[in-house]
């Protein structure tokens, strides 16, 4: 646990800077630490939890939920379900024997990056539908081996997200590798010891695909025997579906007959203003959802 985990007090501001922020949430220790670090910053979080059709125990993400809200106030935050099966056709399965063509069997470990990407088509229109410009996950270093928690893939899509959405992405405890030691300190971790389980968790879901992509990462895609071939993959695998992602978001506005330049004229609006609100104090005490340069 690194030293500077937030204490209780941290996490409950008088006057939140933000209104809404949004996080990728799994029901796992990483986002739930992630959704509680927004908490200190913001009158609400929305969990926005998806559906892809290939887990199991999707339930099993209400037990941090439920954790949060007792901890924080059933009015600060709300879980949110949401159906990814359809993006997920246009995003990882849109052509996965180009994609092995492309990358070998480092889609093994690519696959949940093609996940993660989807989750991001989702959670995109979702801000850009409720106006807010703030997006969190519980990305971690140490799992840094899968493509879609490394370094370079969230300062892309960190400056990608910013630059055509307005949307200020980030991942708030990238840098703690026991997440579920602060929650148990914060009196909000369902179980002790929660990164000690594998395969089927208490409060997440069990991927079908996701244990063995680990795996694969950790084992073989790595730097020692690969190379730079897996920032190569990731890198390509990025930029191939980057077009797509704004091809599906931009459709969705079209056919609803809303003008998406006017939602993410919105959401550059909405943090400006926060910005403008923040004192100097509140800046140093709130660094973590300042925009990328």
């Amino acid at each position: 646990m690194t030293d500077s985990s937030p204490g209780e007090q941290d996490l409950l501001p008088a006057n939140p800077i933000r209104d809404t922020v949004s996080v990728l949430f799994s029901g796992g220790t990483d986002s739930t630490l992630a959704a509680a670090l927004m908490l200190r910053e913001a009158k609400k979080v929305e969990l926005l939890t998806f559906d892809p059709g290939y887990v199991f125990f999707l339930e099993n993400t209400k037990v941090h939920a439920r954790a949060l809200a007792e901890k924080f106030g059933e009015d600060r935050v709300e879980q949110k379900f949401l159906d990814l099966r359809r993006i997920l056709k246009d995003i990882l399965w849109e052509d996965v024997k180009g994609d092995f063509g492309r990358y070998g069997f480092g889609l093994t470990s690519l696959v949940c990056l093609g996940c993660r990407l989807s989750m991001h088509v989702a959670a995109i229109i979702h801000n850009l539908e409720r106006g807010i410009p703030y997006l969190a996950d519980g990305s971690i270093r140490v799992q840094s081996a899968t493509p879609e928690q490394m370094e370079s893939t969230l300062d892309s899509q960190r400056a990608r997200y910013m630059e055509e959405y307005g949307l200020v992405h980030v991942s708030p405890m990238y840098e703690e590798p026991r997440s579920d030691l602060v929650l148990e300190d914060m009196d909000i971790a369902a179980f002790p010891d929660m990164k000690k389980q594998f395969i089927l968790y208490d409060s997440q879901v069990t991927c079908t695909f996701g244990v063995s992509a680990d795996v694969y990462a950790r084992i073989f895609y790595q730097p020692w025997l690969m190379g730079d071939r897996r920032e190569r993959d990731a890198a390509g695998y990025r930029e191939q579906k980057y077009p797509r992602m704004d091809d599906l978001i931009r459709l969705y506005f079209e056919q609803k007959g809303d003008s998406l330049e006017d939602r993410i004229q919105n959401l550059r609006d909405t943090y400006s203003r926060d910005q403008l609100r923040m004192t100097p104090a509140s800046s140093s005490s709130s660094p973590t959802l300042e925009a990328s340069p």
